[in-house]
């Protein structure tokens, strides 16, 4: 939702204090700030532009004019007015239907000089304004005018940011090919049929993601982060930022992504990137290769899917974070544990501040209703053989972090899935290649064709070079070197 901007004006030089209180009332309080932006000519950096063009070009494109007034007109310009009221008409005349809020300090207008007065009288007439007293007064006047403002443009919703429909976006935003699909992915995943119902019926009566507003379909902000065409334009802080940083802290990139975009398919970015950034390693056991992921992505995305699910979108330019070390993957969202909730004691609860989100994740067993997702990335991080996550909140930020296995990737043999698991004698295998196989993968040998006849008792070197070729045809090991100076290894 695009930010509200605020021109503050007022004489600088008797005014500044006031200036600087009403800036600062609004970018410290966690409400406001998602919704303003403040220009205040001080916080501009010397550009060498003159003043007065860079102020009137700001103030025309401003959608409040936030002026306050008090004893002193100001220094008049060629045309006979001061800053403030050069502004204020500019405003005016560039936003006929724009929100002007005017402050007036004090009660004694006969203490104001004769140009003040004249420009207090313009403002009385037409204007609704306010007195303060003092610059406690100013800041409280400061948010209850902006928050009335945000009341009565409908910014501050009755309903939850996930439920609210957009006023602003037509349903043309909504990509109906994302919405066949979630419902062919949910057909599979509940083993039903595919409904016999118009996507457009599907998303108003079934999902609720698409509502009527005054005549016209409108999607909620749910219904564009799981169903836009671009859900990131009307919905910027809805991206994932990930990254792979080399060593263990964030000082050097390796590999980095802004991902926008739906968030199922936002979900499949973030495997393709943890699967490009996390090792993969191969070790024979037994009779079989398995195939060792550095971390289990089952736990990862039930850790993604909380935070999408979980995170405060009230908070502007503030994405879900994915980092990857060398020792561990942090994810953090905006938005702390709701009240009610122990850091400490989060298996078994479930509350969210994203309700309607949370639905559709369950259209598709994304996530359970009963808030067994900690747990469940508990069990799978210790099936896999890796410590067990460990969650906390850090400022406004609730973050999840998972350890790796460092270089002892090679243990983590427990429980490895059958899809993970290659019969390497239903590959036609004798026994002196999976051997040699086992010496190459687990314990890191180079084997040349000499040693290879010496490991398997002797056999003819014909029959060696066939062994070892049938192995670098299927892709597990690698040659290195020519001729004399050639050496095998695990590919």
């Amino acid at each position: 939702m695009r930010k509200h901007s605020i021109f503050i004006s007022a004489n600088q030089k008797e005014l500044k204090d006031e200036r600087l209180a009403v800036r600062d009332v609004i970018q410290n309080n966690a409400a406001l700030r998602n919704f303003f932006d403040v220009f205040l000519f001080e916080d501009l950096p010397a550009k060498g532009k003159h003043p007065v063009s860079t102020y009137l070009k700001q103030v025309e494109k401003s959608d409040i004019y936030l002026g306050i007034i008090g004893d002193e007109y100001g220094a008049k310009g060629k045309d006979g007015y001061s800053p403030t009221e050069k502004e204020f008409s500019r405003f005016l005349k560039a936003n006929p239907k724009g929100e002007i809020i005017i402050f007036i300090k004090g009660k004694d207008d006969s203490k104001r000089d004769k140009d003040t007065r004249k420009f207090v009288k313009t403002v009385r007439d037409s204007f609704i304004y306010k007195r303060f007293f003092g610059i406690d007064g100013l800041k409280t006047q400061t948010l209850n005018s902006l928050i009335t403002y945000l009341d009565e443009n409908g910014v501050l919703a009755k309903k939850p940011f996930d439920q609210l429909a957009r006023k602003d976006v037509p349903y043309g935003a909504i990509d109906e090919k994302q919405a066949q699909d979630f419902l062919e992915n949910r057909a599979v995943k509940l083993n039903v049929a595919v409904p016999k119902i118009s996507i457009r019926d599907f998303l108003v009566k079934t999902l609720k993601v698409v509502q009527k507003e005054n005549g016209e379909l409108r999607p909620t902000n749910a219904g564009l982060l799981f169903f836009g065409k671009d859900p990131s334009a009307y919905i910027p802080q809805s991206e994932i930022r990930i990254a792979r940083f080399k060593g263990v802290d964030r000082t050097e990139f390796m590999d980095s992504k802004e991902i926008t975009g739906p968030i199922y398919k936002m979900l499949d970015e973030v495997e393709l990137f943890f699967k490009r950034n996390t090792r993969l390693a191969g070790k024979i056991v037994e009779f079989k290769r398995v195939d060792i992921p550095e971390y289990p992505f089952e736990a990862i995305r039930e850790a993604v899917i909380n935070a999408v699910a979980h995170r405060d979108y009230a908070y502007h330019g503030a994405p879900i974070m994915f980092s990857i070390f060398d020792d561990r993957i942090e994810i953090s969202n905006p938005g702390g544990l709701l009240p009610g909730l122990n850091i400490k004691r989060l298996e078994g609860h479930h509350s969210t501040r994203n309700k309607k989100i949370c639905d559709i994740f369950h259209e598709t067993k994304d996530m359970e209703k009963f808030g067994t997702g900690i747990g469940k990335m508990k069990r799978i991080m210790n099936e896999h053989g890796l410590a067990k996550p460990v969650f906390w909140e850090e400022g406004d930020f609730f973050v999840a972090k998972f350890y790796g296995p460092g270089e002892k990737i090679l243990d983590l043999v427990p429980n490895i899935p059958a899809e993970r698991q290659t019969d390497l004698r239903e590959l036609g295998l004798n026994d002196r290649q999976i051997e040699a196989l086992r010496l190459m993968m687990n314990e890191g040998e180079k084997i040349t064709i000499k040693k290879y006849v010496r490991l398997s008792g002797n056999i003819s070197g014909k029959t060696a070079q066939r062994d070892i070729k049938r192995l670098v045809e299927i892709g597990f090991v690698k040659k290195t070197g020519y001729k004399k100076g050639a050496y095998f290894e695990a590919a």
